[in-house]
Parts: structure tokens; sequence; C-alpha cells
């Protein structure tokens, strides 16, 4: 496996063509289409350098799960999009993808979507400057961050933290520009989920030493509870239900059985 340069977004036209042209090929072969974020988020779902002639594909536990709980209920293997979050829940909303992988719990829609039980959870953490904050840590609780300028990577969502939008930054498309601007003091603090910065370490040295230098210093996000990872099926989907029930039973099998850990790439 290639090392990982970070969580990046892809751009340009053509998610556009390559989105229309799976999901023809999935209804030609009666596959599932399944979409998540084109922002890596590992070991969960991110992009990974393999096969005979290095090409890329998708890969991560999120993955695997939702191909396990598939083949469990008589389904061929779903086919992936990356895509725009937002655009990728509207289009499982109306039906024209099946699948919406790793939904945190905060951003359920039960009126919109079918949920599955949660296959994961994660914890946030934060990142300040040392300079900044020579006497440690600045949060004491989740409500002073009302008073700071609060990065977060393209996509995220931080009005669950209870900060204003005003002081949100949330333009950063990898981990090395948001961790910059808290260095240069353009944001107070970075959020991050802890699972995905141990993630990043292993696979990518520079951006383990990033994490670890100096200039930099990390916390637990005060009062932070596990935010659990699921999936969304379409209302629209004659088999949802079904596949709700496959989903759910897949899920709790590999967690009562300690699969999970084996299951990440």
């Amino acid at each position: 496996m290639a090392p990982l340069e970070s969580r990046k977004p892809r751009h340009g036209q053509g998610w556009r063509l390559a989105a229309a042209l799976a999901m023809l090929a999935g209804a030609a072969q009666g596959a599932p289409l399944a979409c998540a974020s084109d922002v890596d988020f590992p070991p969960y779902v991110f992009t990974s350098s393999s096969g005979f002639a290095g090409g890329a594909q998708d890969t991560g536990l999120a993955i695997n799960v939702l191909q396990r709980a598939l083949r469990r209920a008589g389904r061929e293997p779903a086919v992936i999009e990356r895509l725009p979050w937002k655009r990728c829940r509207e289009m499982v909303a109306h039906g024209q993808i099946d699948i919406a992988i790793d939904v945190p719990s905060r951003e359920l829609d039960e009126k919109r979507f079918l949920a599955t039980d949660a296959y994961a959870e994660v914890h946030h953490l934060y990142f300040y400057s040392a300079r900044k904050h020579p006497k440690g840590a600045p949060l004491r609780a989740l409500s002073d961050l009302k008073r700071y300028t609060v990065c977060g990577l393209f996509g995220n969502r931080l009005d669950a933290f209870g900060i204003d939008p005003s002081r949100q930054d949330i333009g950063s498309k990898n981990e090395r520009s948001a961790i910059a601007k808290v260095t240069e003091g353009r944001c107070d603090v970075f959020i991050e989920i802890r699972e995905v910065v141990d993630s990043l370490s292993e696979r990518d040295a520079t951006l383990r030493d990033l994490f670890n230098g100096p200039a930099l210093r990390r916390a637990d996000l005060p009062g932070d509870t596990p935010t659990g990872l699921h999936f969304e099926l379409s209302r629209a989907s004659k088999d949802g239900r079904a596949l709700q029930q496959s989903f759910n039973a897949t899920i709790r099998d590999l967690i009562r059985n300690n699969e999970m850990t084996r299951m990440m790439p």
C-alpha cells in the first residue's frame, strides 16, 4: 500500500463522468450503487494505490463491511462512487444511489433514509499551537470553542460543536493545510478524528512527524462522546428494509465475533 499524502478531495469535471459511467455499469449488472465522500477518511474509506498497474482503488473498513452485508443479502458487490458529501446523500434520498457510506450519528435523517446500526465509533481530538498556548490545552469545556476560530477539513460540519459559522474555517483540503493555519495563527484549533490521525500516522511518516512536531500539541475534545458511523439506505429502494436487516445482522455479528479489527485494511 502506497503511503497516503492526506485526506484529499477530488476536483474537476471527471467525477461527474465517472459517476455516470459507474451508475450505468451498476444498473447493467444489477449491482447496488453506493457513495462515500470524495475526501479520504482512513481507515474507513480511502483511496489506495495497488494492483498490477498501480491503479487507484477505494478500500477501507466501511467498504469491507458494505460488501459483506450485501453478500449476506445475496446481492452483487456494490459499485462505489466518491462524490461531494451533500450530493452523495441527496442522490441516495432521491433513489439515484442506493447506499450512503459513513454517515455520522448526528447527521442521520430517519425521515429521508433507512439507517443501519453503527458499525464503528470515532472520537474527536484537536490540535493547537504550542507557541500560542504554552501553558497547555486551551479548551476546558466544549463551550470554550465559541471563543476561538476553529479549522476543519473541506466539507466538514462543525455546527454540532456549537461553533458559529463566522468562526469556522472549513476550507482546508487536507491535514497539512489545516495544521499550517494553526501554526501560523490563522486558526486557534483544528478538530480532527483520533482514529483518522492514527491511521494517517501509520501510513505516512511525514504526516506522523507533522502531528508530533514541536510546534503542535493535541488534546481530546472536552466532553466528547463517541460518534457512530452508519450506512444510510434509500427509502426508494424496493428491498431497502431487507437490506437494512442484512446490514444490521452483519454489523452485529462482526462486532460480537470481534471481526472488525481483522477486516481493517
